[in-house]
């Protein structure tokens, strides 16, 4: 169990992606600093009643810890920050400090150091790179399951309390399941028998 200061957001942030963010409050101004000089980590957690400015919004128990990737002095004069997320966590517990900064007591979940992707979910893999070549971002080098599973979840237009829940699931093909039948949903792709190959 690690002590972890968290920045409570209205978004979800996902493992191995990036999350741009204007800091301004003097609680995250701190944090950020803190981070920086201590190279640290903080964690992303989606808020569900409440607001980012609040002290006393409530959160989701499940969130990313995420690192500074890249930082900057913009010309509104607020700081801009690059936080890429590193690892799924659960919050234990948490407190308030007196500046409004919650810290809390996290585990860190696990996830398989590398997972091949099942034949029936292949094709997230190509609208991955579909989607990566439509924004003109750099495609991507893992065949990793898990990785593209959070970066696929990350660019599609999911609600974002669909976004938590596939955070919250654990396991990569269960979270392959749910995506799957949503994309069949919003018509992404045709209904196919399980086993065959989806297109």
């Amino acid at each position: 169990m690690i002590e972890l200061p968290l920045f409570p957001l209205k978004t979800v942030l996902l493992p191995g992606n990036k999350l741009s963010l204007k800091i301004f409050e003097p609680r995250y101004v701190d944090m950020i600093a803190q981070c920086l000089r201590e190279d640290s980590h903080f964690g992303v957690i989606l808020i569900y009643k409440g607001d980012e400015v609040s002290t006393d919004s409530e959160f989701y128990s499940i969130g990313t810890t995420a690192k500074i990737d890249d930082w900057q002095d913009r010309s509104d004069g607020l700081l801009g920050i690059t936080a890429l997320g590193i690892d799924r966590f659960e919050v234990i517990d948490s407190h308030n400090r007196n500046d409004g900064l919650v810290l809390a007591n996290v585990e860190i979940l696990s996830e398989p150091e590398f997972t091949e992707i099942p034949e029936q979910f292949f094709y997230m893999r190509e609208l991955l790179e579909h989607i990566l070549t439509q924004e003109a971002k750099i495609k991507i080098e893992t065949g990793d399951f898990t990785s593209i599973m959070y970066r696929l979840i990350y660019l599609l237009p999911l609600e974002t309390e669909l976004k938590q829940r596939l955070l919250e699931v654990p396991d990569s093909h269960d979270r392959a399941s749910i995506l799957h039948a949503e994309l069949i949903r919003l018509g992404v792709i045709q209904y196919v028998k399980p086993g065959s190959n989806p297109g």
